[in-house]
């Protein structure tokens, strides 16, 4: 399988990397593995949280191509994009099946757990939680959560006016909870809006990993926070909105381990130019 991706890519070009998400490195065809690692992962950090599965980024000689969630091309050349076409199909129709169960599967079974996801808002007779995953979380923590959460403001003025995301520590439930606050509009609220919060609590332990995956993260939640407004104001179904946040920050992965040896050579080799 890797095999047979890196006789399609030596075809077309003779510089190539196959890399996962977790900046691990597969196979290349770079001559300085160390160097050439460090420019991909300050690259893969920067596009892994924007490219869809199956798109092409290309950027003057560089083409980066997502194969599967976690498996990712990086070429160097100047390659016809007829020609890249024709691979990368060749490539997905060939290989994307094998690389998906044997790569992405494994990664994915060591993403961040999470504990619960509650939807709330300051009603007028204060903060209720409206919704919360799993069902059977405790309703005083789902209600202790929902005031932490939306307590944020106020001292606020006009409350949350403007969307915003904060990171608070549950000590009681050994959680870092991540707040999105927003409004949603109500010509029966005072004001003419609720203020709400989507609060996910992960453990305390993943805050790393959460801080550094904080565009995802942020962009996860300003989604949810769309679907929540526009259930709010039809059916109120919030089950099915919850189960799709959860999906989705469920591909922040990581690999403690790894990301520290990678940071560390990433340190080692630093050091080294720093002599050159």
């Amino acid at each position: 399988m890797i095999l047979k991706i890196s006789n399609i890519l030596n075809s077309i070009c003779s510089q190539w990397a196959l890399i996962l998400s977790n900046g691990k490195i597969i196979e290349t065809s770079l001559e300085d593995k160390n160097l050439g690692k460090i420019k991909i992962l300050r690259i893969l950090k920067a596009v892994i949280n924007d490219m869809e599965i199956g798109s092409v980024i290309i950027i003057k000689n560089l083409v980066i191509f997502r194969l599967t969630f976690d498996f990712f091309m990086f070429l160097v050349g100047e390659i016809p994009r007829t020609i890249l076409k024709q691979k990368f199909n060749e490539i997905s129709a060939a290989c994307k099946a094998d690389i998906k169960h044997k790569f992405d599967i494994k990664n994915r079974s060591k993403n961040i757990k999470i504990k619960s996801v509650i939807f709330s808002m300051a009603l007028d007779e204060g903060p209720i939680p409206i919704y919360y995953f799993p069902e059977n979380f405790d309703d005083n923590d789902a209600l202790k959560v929902a005031m932490k959460s939306l307590l944020l403001l106020s001292v606020e003025s006009s409350g949350a006016s403007s969307d915003m995301i904060s990171f608070q520590p549950y000590i009681d439930l050994n959680s870092l909870g991540i707040v999105y606050l927003f409004q949603i509009e109500d010509v029966n609220a005072r004001g003419g809006a609720y203020d709400s919060a989507i609060t996910v609590l992960v453990n305390y332990k993943y805050r790393g990993i959460i801080y550094e995956n904080y565009s995802l993260v942020e962009k996860t939640l300003r989604e949810a926070k769309e679907q929540f407004i526009k259930e709010y104001n039809s059916e109120k179904n919030y089950k099915k909105i919850i189960e799709s946040t959860l999906e989705n920050l469920g591909t922040v992965s990581f690999e403690n381990i790894e990301q520290e040896d990678i940071k560390a050579e990433m340190i080692e080799q630093v050091k080294k130019l720093a002599k050159l």
